[in-house]
């Protein structure tokens, strides 16, 4: 449910405070010196700066920077409660992207740069601001950003809003706020092409007791309701709330293969992703690689096999769904399978007839389903569930292309 208690425990999430981080004692020296811009921070140094519009930011320069080559910028935002500072400790000890240039903001309603900050709802344009400031400075070849918890869910909404400035996302133990699910830019067909470009690895664990799993789980579905085509959600079974056991490494792996990067690393991975049936990962990635064209014999032939092994099931797969849909009257029996048929295959060519017949008719539908949403929420407000749950029936019946079908099925199967 988009309202309600969903949009409760969503609140709820946003809230939650991790371990205070105490303000640096007077007397203490700060762990890093500040900086007055990012081409002051030397190779292998961090340092603590000010973007134009205020959002203070720690910067880490990896020590093989070269100005030639250049490097990935990896944003990387922090939990309820602590600081960018919190965090780089962590990479550096894991060794997660250590090649990128790494820039971790404060949240703007700190009191201290080493102490307890936070975010709010209106942080993406500070968050877009440091971004730009640091790409200014750098030769960056492209740029990842992602967060934990309270930087999960801003996560979403910087990605959502600014999607020029964005090649891939990890956005972690988050949800996405209803002012940014991604059909609200239906009616932007342009900005809606570029953020269906960014790569999205999300990552929850099943065990987390501060941001509870359905909420991760509900981040990815609406994504993949709106057919993103590279998408990925990494749920591992006993994996809490905590940063540094998440699956990040492996996260970053997938998001340079979707963007054709690291051929040795991205088509070892990918001939696993061929195993385990992930076609539509395998078909990014081979297609992505194909379009840089920087391949040697060897590897053009891997990425050659992983889009027509992945062309190959979705012929059988298209055959399949298509007479699902034409046998079932009823569109709770081909719903579900549909979403999943598209986020596997649906940037295949024998896919394509498929999607563009279901783009069509949810263009048609598109008003049709939000009206009845609204309906129906509006019934929920005053207590009249049997007939809220009419108007979603009906919903299913006369819209069940639209969005708002997604939300429709879910309630019904939950009353």
């Amino acid at each position: 449910m988009r309202t309600g208690i969903a949009a409760i425990l969503v609140l709820l999430a946003w809230l939650a405070v991790a371990p205070a981080q105490g303000a640096l004692a007077k007397d203490k020296k700060p762990p890093v010196p500040s900086a007055d811009k990012p081409a002051d921070v030397k190779k292998g140094k961090t340092a603590l700066l000010k973007a134009p519009q205020g959002m203070r930011y720690f910067l880490k320069v990896p020590k093989k920077y070269d100005p030639e080559k250049g490097a990935p910028l990896l944003v990387w935002l922090h939990g309820s409660n602590m600081n960018g500072m919190n965090y780089l400790p962590m990479f550096k000890a894991k060794r997660w992207y250590d090649h990128a240039v790494i820039c971790a903001p404060n949240g703007e309603t700190g009191n201290a740069p080493f102490g307890a900050n936070n975010f709010t709802q209106q942080s993406a344009p500070l968050v877009a601001d440091v971004t730009e400031h640091v790409q200014q400075a750098f030769n960056i070849t492209h740029t990842y950003i992602g967060g934990h918890s309270q930087g999960g869910f801003l996560t979403y909404s910087v990605i959502m809003h600014f999607p020029d400035l964005y090649q891939g996302a990890i956005p972690m133990a988050g949800d996405c706020w209803m002012q940014n699910e991604p059909n609200l830019w239906e009616g932007k067909p342009e900005i809606m092409a570029k953020q269906m470009k960014i790569p999205i690895a999300v990552i929850h664990g099943k065990a987390d007791p501060v941001v509870d799993f359905k909420q991760g789980q509900h981040a990815y579905d609406v994504f993949k309701v709106m057919g993103y085509p590279k998408l990925r959600f990494f749920a591992p079974e006993r994996l809490g709330h905590q940063f540094g056991l998440s699956p990040v490494g492996e996260a970053f792996t997938w998001l340079d293969a979707m963007l054709g990067l690291d051929p040795k690393g991205g088509l070892k991975a990918a001939a696993k992703w061929l195993k385990a049936k992930e076609w539509g990962w395998a078909h990014a990635a081979g297609t992505a690689y194909l379009a840089r064209g920087s391949l040697n014999k060897s590897e053009r032939w891997k990425a050659e096999k992983l889009v027509s092994a992945a062309e190959a099931a979705a012929v059988k797969a298209a055959s399949a769904m298509l007479k699902l849909q034409k046998s079932e009257t009823d569109p709770r029996a081909w719903l579900e399978p549909w979403w999943e048929f598209r986020r596997v295959y649906g940037g295949t060519k024998a896919a394509k007839p498929l999607v563009d017949v279901y783009l069509a008719k949810r263009a048609e539908q598109r008003d049709r389903g939000a009206a009845l949403w609204r309906e129906a929420f509006g019934l929920s407000r005053s207590n009249q569930l049997p007939k809220c749950y009419e108007v979603l029936e009906t919903l299913l019946k006369e819209a069940p292309y639209s969005f708002d079908a997604y939300y429709a099925l879910s309630w019904l199967k939950n009353k």
